[in-house]
C-alpha cells in the first residue's frame, strides 16, 4: 500500500471511529443486550412466560375478557400463543403492551410492553425507537452501517493487511509483551480481524433495514411486488363476526404443526382475520406463514406456508432481518452476535485509548508529583524510598512486576521496580541500588534526594507482569533485582497461590529487605543464597530448574551475569520459554565500533532517515520529528518496541525473547539496528 495512502486511510478510519463510532458502539452494545433475549426471557421473566402444565386450556373469548379487565385502556390487537403446554398466553393490547396469562384460569401472571424490561429496553433502544420519526432513525442507523462497513471495516482490514507470510504470523495473535500502546494496538488488531466477518454479516444484513430503497431494490430485482392483505366480504348490516375461537380452531386444523402463533384481531371494519404462524422446522424466526379467514363468513381467504409460497425476494429480506437479529442458527450463532458485538467495545477502548495517550502524552509524561516521607538504609549500598501524595489522595492502582520512571533530576530518568505490597493504595516503594559506575541517576537518588522533597514519577507501567494462570510460580531474584520479586512474592501470597522464592547476595550485609521477608507471612517459601557463607547454602541453579513442571512459571531478575546464568539453565534443561519470564535492569554495553549506516522509512510518509553508525535509531527519528515514545533507552524496558514492515533487524535488546528476535517483525530502536540496508517501520 503507498505510504500516502495509507497515512490518509489511518486518518479516516481514525476520526470515523472517534465519530460515527460512537454510534456504532450504541448500536453494537444495545444488540448484545438483546440477541439472547429468546432464551433468557423465560429465564429472567419466568413469571410472565412459564406456567403448570396446561391440557385444556380456556377460550380465547374469557382470556381476552379477563386481559381486558386487568388493562381497560387501548384496544385489542392479538392473541399470542406457543404451542408448548407450560407457555403462558400472550394477550397484545394498541400501544404493545402484553397482558400474560395462565391458559387454564385466566390468572394475569403481569404486564409488559415489549419494549419493557431490560431485553425489551435494549431492543427499543437498538431500534432507535426514542426518534419521533422512525423512519428517520432507521435512514441513520443505515448510514452508520454504510460508514461502518467502508472505513472502519474495511479500512481496518486494509490496515491490518500483513505484507508477507512472516508478519502474518504475528498480525494474528495478541502480543501482551508489548508495552503500553503497542499491546493495545496489538488488543485492537486481533479483535478486530477475529470479529470482522461477523460484523461484516451484520452489518450488510442491517443495511436493507435501514435503507427503504435497498429494500424495494431487491424486491425490484427479484420481482416481487408486496401483495395488498385480503378484505372480508361485506356482511348485511348488522351481520355478526364468527368468533376468534372459531378462527383459532380453523387455523390450527389448517396448520396443525406450528411452534408460535397470532392471532390478530381486525383493525378495520372490512378487515379479515390474519394468522401470523411459525411453523416447526423453519429455517428461522422470521420465516413465519400466513392465513386470511373472512371475518363474517368464516371462509378462507388466504394461506400462504412460508416454504412453498413465499416469494424469493421477500425470502431474502426476511433473511436478512433474522440473520441481523440472531433469529437464525440457533445458540451458537446467538454466542458469535454476543461476543463480536461486545467486541465492539473492546475495539472502540483499544482503538481510542492509543489515540488519546498520544494526544495527552506531553502534558501528562510526569505523570504522578509525589513527596518523599521515608528514606530507610536495606542494606550496603541499598536503599528504599517511600513515596506518598502530597495531598494524602490515593494513589493509581499497581500489579506486581510494574516500575516507575523517575524523573531525578533535568535529563535523568531512571526505572525503578514497586517493591511494597500491590494492596497498598497510598503508598509506592522502590529499592535502589547505589551503583559505582552511576550515570547520575542512582547517585542522585542516594546523596541528594532527602525526606519531604517532592519528585516527578510516571504512572505505573508493567513489563514484567506475573502470570495468574499458572498454578505455580518460582522466583529468582539476584541481588537488587528483589525488587519486583518482592513484590511478586507478596501478590502471591495474597491471593494463597503456590510459590518459591530463592534471594540470592554477595553477603548478607548486601541483602535488602532480609527482616521484612524474614518476617512476612511467606518467609518459609524462600531460601537465601549468600555467596560468601558455607558452600550447602550457595544456589545450583541447575538443579533448581530441573525438569519443569508444565504448570510452572519462571520469573527472574538481577544483574546482566545472574540472569544470563538462569536463562542458559532454564534452555538447557527444557523449559518453555513463554513460561520464562525476566526483566534486565540495565542493557548490555553497546560501542560503535563495529556499526554500519543504514536507513529507515517511516510507512506513515515515506520519509526515508539515515541512521550513522555511532547514531541510534530512536535518537535519528527524534531528530527527524518523529515521536516514539521511549523510556529506558537501554533495550531493557520494551516501551519503545516498533513494528517492522520490511527489512532484517540486528536485536540488540533484552526485552524480546529469542522466539520474537527470530520473526523479525518488530525491534527497540533504542538501541538495535540493522542488518539490511533499509528498515521500513510502522510509524
Amino acid at each position: 500500500m503507498n505510504a500516502n495512502f495509507r497515512k490518509k486511510l489511518l486518518w479516516l478510519h481514525t476520526w470515523s471511529g472517534l465519530t460515527i463510532g460512537l454510534v456504532v458502539i450504541f448500536l453494537a452494545l444495545t444488540g448484545a443486550g438483546f440477541v439472547l433475549r429468546p432464551q433468557l426471557d423465560d429465564i429472567v421473566y419466568r413469571d410472565l412466560h412459564v406456567v403448570p402444565k396446561c391440557v385444556t386450556p380456556l377460550a380465547l373469548k374469557e382470556l381476552a375478557a379477563s386481559a381486558r379487565l386487568a388493562h381497560p385502556e387501548g384496544k385489542l390487537h392479538s392473541i399470542e400463543m406457543m404451542s408448548d403446554d407450560t407457555a403462558s398466553v400472550a394477550v397484545m393490547f394498541t400501544g404493545k403492551d402484553y397482558v400474560y396469562l395462565n391458559p387454564c384460569n385466566a390468572q394475569v401472571l403481569g404486564i409488559q410492553n415489549e419494549y419493557g424490561g431490560f431485553f425489551g429496553v435494549m431492543d427499543g433502544l437498538h431500534r432507535v425507537r426514542f426518534f419521533t420519526d422512525m423512519s428517520l432513525g432507521r435512514t441513520l442507523a443505515g448510514w452508520v452501517n454504510a460508514i461502518f462497513l467502508l472505513l472502519l471495516i474495511g479500512g481496518g482490514i486494509a490496515l491490518w493487511w500483513p505484507r508477507n507470510r512472516q508478519a502474518l504470523k504475528s498480525a494474528v495473535k495478541f502480543n501482551p509483551r508489548l508495552p503500553g500502546s503497542a499491546r493495545t494496538l496489538s488488543l485492537h488488531k486481533v479483535i478486530g480481524l477475529y470479529t470482522a466477518l461477523v460484523l461484516v454479516v451484520i452489518t450488510v444484513t442491517g443495511l436493507p433495514l435501514g435503507f427503504e430503497p435497498l429494500k424495494n431494490m431487491i424486491y425490484s430485482a427479484t420481482g416481487y411486488v408486496p401483495p395488498t392483505k385480503p378484505n372480508s366480504k361485506m356482511a348485511a348490516e348488522g351481520a355478526k363476526r364468527v368468533s376468534m375461537d372459531v378462527f383459532w380452531q380453523t387455523t390450527k386444523a389448517l396448520v396443525p404443526d406450528f411452534e408460535w402463533v397470532s392471532l390478530r384481531y381486525p383493525a378495520k371494519p372490512e378487515a379479515a382475520y390474519e394468522a401470523e404462524i411459525l411453523e416447526k422446522g423453519m429455517p428461522s424466526k422470521e420465516a413465519k406463514s400466513y392465513y386470511y379467514m373472512d371475518a363474517f363468513s368464516g371462509e378462507t381467504l388466504k394461506l400462504q406456508h412460508y416454504l412453498t409460497d413465499q416469494h424469493f425476494g421477500r425470502k431474502i429480506y426476511l433473511y436478512c432481518v433474522a440473520i441481523h437479529g440472531g433469529l437464525v442458527w440457533g445458540l451458537p450463532y446467538q454466542l458469535l452476535l454476543l461476543f463480536s458485538t461486545l467486541g465492539v467495545g473492546v475495539q472502540a477502548y483499544s482503538g481510542f485509548s492509543p489515540y488519546l495517550r498520544r494526544k495527552f502524552r506531553k502534558s501528562v509524561k510526569a505523570g504522578l508529583a509525589l513527596k518523599l516521607v521515608k528514606k530507610t538504609v536495606e542494606a550496603d549500598d541499598i536503599c528504599s524510598f517511600e513515596f506518598v501524595d502530597p495531598k494524602g489522595k490515593m494513589l493509581p492502582a499497581f500489579s506486581a512486576g510494574s516500575h516507575i520512571d523517575v524523573i531525578v533530576s533535568d535529563g535523568i530518568v531512571r526505572q525503578y521496580s514497586l517493591c511494597n505490597d500491590p494492596k497498598d493504595t497510598h503508598r509506592y516503594v522502590i529499592g535502589v541500588l547505589r551503583h559505582p559506575d552511576s550515570r547520575g541517576g542512582s547517585r542522585a537518588m542516594h546523596d541528594d534526594l532527602n525526606v519531604g522533597d517532592v519528585i516527578d514519577v510516571s504512572l505505573p507501567k508493567n513489563h514484567f507482569p506475573l502470570d495468574h494462570s499458572a498454578k505455580r510460580s518460582l522466583l529468582l531474584a539476584g541481588g537488587i533485582g528483589v525488587t519486583p520479586i518482592l513484590c511478586m512474592a507478596e501478590r502471591l501470597a495474597n491471593v494463597g497461590a503456590d510459590f518459591t522464592m530463592h534471594y540470592c547476595t554477595r553477603s548478607v550485609g548486601r541483602t535488602a529487605f532480609l527482616d521484612r521477608i524474614k518476617q512476612s507471612g511467606f518467609a518459609e517459601r524462600v531460601s537465601f543464597h549468600f555467596g560468601d557463607g558455607p558452600a550447602a547454602q550457595l544456589i545450583d541453579i541447575d538443579a533448581v530448574l530441573m525438569g519443569p513442571d508444565p504448570d510452572t512459571h519462571l520469573y527472574v531478575c538481577g544483574p546482566k551475569g545472574f540472569m544470563d546464568a538462569v536463562l542458559d539453565s532454564a534452555a538447557k534443561n527444557g523449559w518453555p520459554d513463554h513460561h520464562v519470564h525476566r526483566e534486565y535492569f540495565s542493557g548490555a554495553v553497546q560501542t560503535s565500533e563495529n556499526n554500519v549506516a543504514f536507513d529507515v522509512k517511516v510507512a506513515s510518509t515515506g520519509k526515508i532517515i539515515h541512521v550513522a553508525k555511532d547514531q541510534s535509531v530512536l535518537a535519528a527519528l527524534t531528530e527527524c520529528g518523529v515521536d516514539v515514545q521511549s523510556s529506558c533507552a537501554e533495550g531493557v524496558c520494551g516501551t519503545c518496541l516498533t513494528r517492522v514492515l520490511e527489512g532484517e533487524p540486528e536485536h540488540r535488546d533484552l526485552f524480546l525473547t529469542a522466539e520474537e528476535c527470530a520473526k523479525n517483525d518488530q525491534f527497540l530502536p533504542c538501541c538495535s539496528r540493522a542488518r539490511s540496508p533499509m528498515l521500513v517501520l510502522d510509524l
